[in-house]
C-alpha cells in the first residue's frame, strides 16, 4: 500500500444508501471516549461539531490520524470515538481509498458509490 496513491484519508459509510437516500440509525450513539487513538485500520464514529451528534455514520482510518484524537475541550477538538478495528480485509478499504473522487462541499467524495454488502462485528 502506497499512501501517496490514496485519494482519501478515511473511508466513510453508514446511513446513506447507494441511491443517496438516508437510512435511520439502527444503533445507539456510543459515548464520546478518548481511550483509543485514531490509528490505521481503526473504525471511528463520524459526527458533527456537537460531540453527541454521531448517529450511525462511521469511518475507517486508512492511515494514522492523530489530528482526529482529542486535542481540546470542545467541538472538533474533543476528537472522534474509536469503537473498533478492521481485523481482516483492510486491503478492501485501501482499494476504496484509491478510487477516483470529486470535491463536494470541502470533502472528497467517491465518483461512484461503493456498497458494503457484509460487515461482521465480533
Amino acid at each position: 500500500r502506497d499512501p501517496k496513491k490514496l485519494n482519501l484519508q478515511v473511508v466513510q459509510g453508514g446511513l446513506k444508501a447507494a441511491d443517496g437516500s438516508q437510512r435511520k440509525p439502527g444503533i445507539p450513539t456510543p459515548p464520546l471516549e478518548y481511550n483509543l487513538l485514531n490509528k490505521r485500520g481503526t473504525v471511528t464514529m463520524a459526527r458533527w461539531d456537537d460531540p453527541n451528534s454521531g448517529d450511525g455514520e462511521f469511518f475507517i482510518n486508512l492511515a494514522d490520524s492523530p489530528h482526529l484524537d482529542k486535542s481540546g475541550d470542545s467541538g472538533w477538538a474533543l476528537g472522534f470515538t474509536v469503537f473498533g478495528e478492521v481485523v481482516e480485509g483492510m486491503e478492501v478499504a485501501d482499494a476504496i481509498g484509491g478510487l477516483p473522487t470529486t470535491s463536494q462541499g470541502g470533502m472528497s467524495m467517491l465518483n461512484s458509490p461503493v456498497v458494503m454488502e457484509s460487515v461482521v462485528l465480533s
